[in-house]
């Protein structure tokens, strides 16, 4: 199956338990592969036929912009969610959040969560 594929988008938001985490934006790391048949993009030639990374990153951005949540699995549901409903060709959609600044004593390059949906779940 084919893919379109963003990786590690950098984003700020204030996603966490902690109340540090709340007031001050945090980095995050997002990566997204979605599923699709892009056969008809690749003979075409033509954006209509594939899925637009460019608004993928926007509904990244968005949601996280606007995100209240408490737990980066929250905004990684939310952001299946939506790339499912927004784009019909997307058979299914893996996405990694990993926050590198994540309030941990100790050394480590970042923690995160990977989740997968189909159109089905």
């Amino acid at each position: 199956m084919d893919k379109v594929i963003l990786n590690r988008i950098e984003l700020l938001g204030k996603i966490g338990v902690l109340e540090e985490e709340k007031r001050t934006a945090q980095r995050y790391w997002i990566s997204i592969a979605i599923k699709a048949d892009l056969k008809m993009a690749g003979r075409t030639d033509r954006l209509d036929e594939t899925i637009d990374y460019g608004r993928v990153f926007e509904i990244a951005k968005t949601l996280m912009d606007g995100s209240d949540c408490d737990l980066i699995e929250s905004y990684g549901e939310g952001l299946a969610e939506k790339i499912l409903s927004t784009f019909l060709k997307a058979e299914s959609v893996t996405i990694e959040v990993l926050k590198p600044d994540a309030p941990i004593e100790g050394s480590f390059d970042s923690v995160g969560i990977e989740i997968t949906r189909t159109r089905n779940d």
